[in-house]
């Protein structure tokens, strides 16, 4: 079994060629030419591919697009988070195996992709039909290292434009209005979690009391609520940097600690258990699921009159302010759990724009009106 691959080598494209050695097992690869331009690399990529798929792919294969793909995602399931798991088996049970699952995957060519895609437009938003070119995309890929097709044809598929989502954000005078409006509602505590430390609000709601430290005022993000199969569960986060421990402002602890006396009196006069010890917990003292807390705070602010935004837009009010107050990008890259600070950086460019520009009035008058 082998396989083709360019690689850039300082201003040359070099392909080359990966096979196992049938004495040792070993991986060899094999330089098969440099070219200055790309398209010349593509072209002996493309005839080593057809040459490769006439050695290797000898007998014919019968498995459909369906049989495949049911059993990619179950081996696949490891490097997924719970909910994106369940929402790439939804996708694929209620579109992508209606619609393309009968075919023999050696069959099928990017114009049966493509139709898949076209006929989604209008139906499904961009960003859906996005998800589902991913899971094709992993599935074609993994089929293609077994030889199981000549191509991924997924490579040639044209995507509708995803327009550029832009946030929305309260300033400084919105977000303190909030804060007041919220004081002592079942909101309070949820609204300045988010709006003071840019917590999500799986972060939220998957904190337990042992995750919050009163000697060092901190919090430690460790666990978040997601829904699985109908019931809400407390599991890690997606990444690394989301579990992260972070300084509270001294307001937050000391709502917290006002909030854990109020929950031990409840406990005391036997009106509650708490046994999971969560901060927040449904009537059933369980986990409570994101879109209940969406829920409720979109019914808050139209009660009280406040400006529509989503919950998720407080961690960007949250983080843009941060920006504004000139915190440096590394330090709130970490406090927000971002995996890199590329990540803060294209979702909160907008705010550095602000940023470039005022820097760029601070040089003309330090340096440039002096006389």
């Amino acid at each position: 079994m082998s396989f083709v691959f360019i690689r850039k080598r300082s201003k040359n494209y070099i392909v080359y060629l990966e096979y196992k050695d049938k004495d040792t097992g070993k991986k060899i690869q094999k330089n098969m030419g440099a070219f200055d331009k790309k398209r010349e690399a593509s072209k002996k990529l493309t005839e080593l591919k057809d040459t490769i798929f006439k050695d290797d792919f000898l007998v014919p294969n019968e498995m459909t697009l369906e049989a495949f793909l049911i059993d990619f995602l179950e081996k696949y399931k490891i490097n997924l988070s719970i909910t994106t798991y369940n929402c790439y088996n939804r996708i694929c049970k209620k579109y992508i195996i209606p619609m393309l699952g009968d075919y023999k995957i050696e069959e099928l060519k990017p114009i049966h992709i493509q139709n898949y895609v076209d006929d989604l437009v209008g139906i499904l938003s961009p960003q859906t039909i996005k998800i589902h070119i991913n899971i094709l995309n992993l599935a074609f890929k993994k089929a293609y290292r077994l030889r199981l097709v000549r191509e991924n044809v997924v490579n040639c598929i044209e995507l509708p434009r995803v327009k550029k989502f832009k946030n929305n954000i309260y300033n400084t005078a919105n977000m303190i209005k909030l804060l007041n409006v919220s004081k002592g509602t079942p909101l309070e505590l949820p609204i300045f979690l988010a709006s003071g430390l840019g917590l999500r609000i799986s972060e939220i709601l998957g904190l337990t009391w042992n995750n919050i430290d009163f000697n060092e005022s901190t919090i430690t993000v460790e666990k978040i609520s997601v829904r699985n199969e109908g019931k809400v569960i407390l599991k890690e986060p997606k990444t690394e940097t989301s579990e992260r421990t972070i300084t509270a402002p001294s307001e937050i602890i000391l709502l917290l600690k006002d909030y854990k006396k109020s929950q031990l009196e409840k406990k005391i006069k036997g009106e509650i258990k708490n046994k999971v010890n969560l901060l927040f917990f449904d009537k059933n003292e369980q986990p409570i699921a994101q879109d209940v807390l969406s829920k409720k705070f979109s019914r808050f602010l139209k009660e009280n009159n406040l400006e529509h935004i989503r919950f998720h837009d407080l961690r960007h009010s949250h983080v843009t302010l941060l920006i504004n107050s000139k915190v440096p990008i590394r330090i709130i890259s970490e406090r927000v759990g971002h995996s890199n600070i590329n990540t803060t950086l294209n979702i909160y460019s907008h705010a550095l724009k602000e940023m470039d520009i005022e820097a760029s009035d601070k040089i003309s008058e330090t340096l440039f009106k002096l006389g």
